[in-house]
């Protein structure tokens, strides 16, 4: 036991090594496998910190609250009717509530343990164009635009913040160039995503208080049938992680997200890792990120490390 301690907590940094293969969830083909794997790697990594003397302290008053209300909601949301007057209803909404609940829970465990057990994410980062690349390719092939868009702003804001003005500027006018010139394209992309926030801010509207839960049976995941007067779209991809999730579980969490936001914006400060935090904040308003398990433990990894390199007062 101690030589297993003293392995996983001396350089160099054994820990940041295994936390690495988290990016292999890149490479696994589908969204269940790969939910599957987000979720038992979050606890492998876990059960290694319990090894561990924590290198920071980490406490997070929102992502707490997100977590309980979470739980909470497994044992509020059972409406759903399988097989009429049978306690198999009962069973079978909690599996569907608590499926959504562990990865709210795993996505918080890793997070947590990335920013306060981390040693050197030198190597994580080294390894990221190569876990992105599965991604990218899919992005290519997509021709989303979402996530660039996003990495432009952040740098835009990072550069105000800093006061490079001119280069901002500069940058702004060369962006707004670029999107005349594909303004087709750029239509077309963003062309569903009103009418998608509008039919999420109904779904908000009809439970504010609690949501409609985190699936319906045969639901697809992170779709949502959408009719406007005149046009039939069918299911369309929930573009929009904070309204999505409101919708699933109420309101309130957009206020527990908002909170966690601006925490750790305020931990970070106008470092230069306020530009992928702020990426990753900007690209969830317009696309599935943190719905998508590849996408979001990604984001997870890379965000804790963006607290992790900008604290002060390591143990």
């Amino acid at each position: 036991m101690v030589r297993l301690r003293s392995l996983i907590a001396s350089g160099p940094a054994v820990f940041d090594y295994l936390l690495a293969g988290i990016f292999g969830i890149t490479f696994i083909p589908t969204q269940f496998l790969q939910g599957t794997f987000l979720v038992f790697y979050s606890l492998f990594i876990f059960v290694l910190t319990l090894f561990m003397k924590p290198r920071r302290n980490y406490t997070s008053i929102p992502l707490a609250l997100l977590v309980l209300w979470s739980f909470i909601m497994i044992f509020v949301h059972n409406k759903i009717n399988v097989v009429p007057n049978s306690i198999i209803n009962y069973y079978f909404n909690v599996s569907i509530m608590f499926e959504g609940f562990i990865y709210i829970l795993a996505g918080v465990m890793l997070f947590r343990s990335v920013v306060m057990y981390s040693k050197r994410p030198n190597f994580i980062f080294s390894l990221l164009p190569l876990s992105l690349f599965p991604l990218l390719k899919q992005g290519i092939y997509t021709g989303s635009m979402t996530t660039g868009a996003a990495l432009i702003v952040s740098v835009i804001i990072f550069l105000f913040l800093n006061r490079e003005k001119w280069m901002a500027i500069l940058l702004s006018i060369a962006s707004v160039t670029m999107m005349c010139l594909m303004w087709p394209w750029v239509q077309m992309k963003f062309h569903c995503r009103p009418i998608v926030w509008i039919e999420l801010l109904r779904q908000i509207s009809e439970n504010p208080f609690i949501g409609k839960g985190f699936n319906h049976t045969v639901q697809p995941d992170n779709m949502i049938w959408v009719r406007t007067p005149g046009a039939d779209y069918g299911w369309i991809w929930a573009h929009n992680d904070y309204l999505n999730l409101a919708s699933c579980l109420g309101a309130i969490v957009l206020f527990f997200l908002a909170w966690f936001i601006i925490e750790t914006i305020r931990r970070i400060g106008n470092t230069v890792y306020l530009i992928p935090f702020l990426t990753i904040v900007i690209a969830s308003c317009f696309q599935i990120t943190m719905f998508m398990p590849d996408k979001s433990a990604i984001c997870i990894v890379v965000a804790a490390i963006c607290i992790k390199q900008t604290y002060k007062g390591d143990v």
